[in-house]
């Protein structure tokens, strides 16, 4: 409980420090995401929570670094940390991703385009 008031607070601090106008001119944001599971059969699913802060770079690369509010559709919700960092050139588009768990922390590749 501790520990979800502190990461809370300081998402908080982070994001009115960044609301300023002169720190999103240099390039910083927030980056709220949720991400839902649903199946055909099973329906709604766990939840995936992102708070993250992040810096885009001139050349489009990109970096961001937050909690994550884990809610399975069973069980306890947990507190992670995640982060991602990308880059596009033209219509491609990369980006690698990590998250922490219990027992590891798993990462993920995407590579695509936008036409």
């Amino acid at each position: 409980m501790i520990k979800a008031f502190l990461v809370s607070g300081a998402v908080a601090i982070a994001g009115a420090a960044l609301g300023s106008p002169a720190i999103a001119d240099q390039g910083f944001y927030v980056n709220p995401e949720i991400n839902i599971g649903v199946g055909t059969e099973t329906g709604v699913g766990g939840a995936v929570t992102d708070l993250h802060v992040g810096y885009e770079f001139k050349n489009g690369a990109y970096a961001q670094f937050g909690p994550s509010l884990v809610t399975p559709d069973t069980g306890d919700s947990e507190i992670e940390l995640s982060g991602k960092a990308g880059i596009s050139g033209g219509p491609i588009y990369t980006e690698v991703s990590f998250s922490t768990g219990d027992n590891e922390t798993t990462g993920n590749i995407k590579v695509g385009g936008r036409f």
